[in-house]
């Protein structure tokens, strides 16, 4: 057999060398030019910088829940829970749907807000006349629920009506159900202290009663609730269902009464018992039917 000379041997190497890594077969005297590969077109040499990149919208996943609005005011969404959550800067309303809506958020409304979970915000309200169902519990969102502020006195005064900003005291008096816990504190809420659940604490005046004074500047307008000390335990209406906040306007007397009544409260105990009004307090500290004396 005729012994092959090395250049012929080395190109032969090399051939195979191409064939093995996928270039095909070439002719023995193309085989070096070949060894490096033409580069493909259409795609970049090195991928876009991360900033390049679109960032998804919303930046998290959508958690959606349903209950009655409270507040809606100041870039934020109260619930009838109490907490505030801050609305997004592209908020969308809806209907529950997701069509365009004609209702406006209004106290005492239904919403469904979706909360996007990368920011905290509530980015769409889905508004209605009627509860709606729940899509998560309360636990998945309370997190998102911002601090409550303290107590400020709201100055805006309403021009025309003479009003003048004075110092104006305002007591509220209250009747609780009978069932309602003795050893518990009564609050007044107001929108005014960021709705905070215990803004205003009441001092017990018998087992049925309590009562706060507060001064107010004339001209202040007000919304408020009776809690014990908690959104959960915030009063309920007649038929036991969440209740609209009361709307209050202070004038210029010196001193004004409001007198209200709370027939059922979030988290009542049927079982517990009907106090009446047999427990002696300060302001009732004999409040027993007693045999007059002979």
């Amino acid at each position: 057999m005729k012994r092959l000379g090395k250049r012929p041997f080395f190109a032969l190497v090399a051939a195979l060398a191409l064939v093995l890594a996928g270039g095909g077969f070439v002719p023995f005297g193309s085989a070096l030019q070949a060894a490096t590969p033409p580069p493909l077109t259409g795609i970049p040499a090195t991928p876009p910088p991360l900033s390049a990149t679109a960032t998804p919208s919303p930046s998290g996943f959508l958690v959606r829940f349903s209950g009655q609005l409270l507040d809606f005011r100041n870039g934020f969404v109260f619930f009838t829970t109490g907490d505030g959550f801050r609305i997004g800067p592209a908020l969308k309303l809806t209907d529950p749907s997701g069509a365009a809506t004609t209702l406006a958020p209004s106290t005492g409304g239904y919403a469904r807000a979706a909360f996007d979970t990368g920011t905290g915000d509530v980015v769409e309200l889905a508004l209605s006349a009627k509860p709606l169902p729940n899509e998560a519990r309360y636990e998945d969102i309370k997190h998102f629920a911002v601090a409550l502020s303290p107590m400020t006195q709201n100055t805006d005064l309403r021009g025309g009506e003479g009003l003048n900003g004075k110092p104006v005291l305002v007591i509220f008096t209250v009747e609780v159900p009978p069932k309602t816990p003795f050893g518990d504190t009564v609050y007044v809420a107001t929108d005014v202290s960021g709705w905070s659940a215990t803004a205003i604490r009441m001092d017990r005046v018998d087992s049925l009663h309590y009562r706060v004074s507060q001064d107010f500047r004339s001209g202040t307008k007000f919304l408020y609730r009776f809690t014990r000390g908690s959104w959960r335990s915030a009063e309920r209406g007649q038929d036991g269902l969440e209740v609209a906040p009361r709307k209050f306007s202070v004038g210029n007397a010196d001193v004004q009464r409001i007198t209200s009544t709370v027939y059922h409260w979030g988290d009542e105990d049927q079982s517990a018992p009907d106090l009446g009004s047999s427990i002696p307090t300060p302001f009732n500290p004999i409040p027993f039917n007693t045999p007059p004396h002979h």
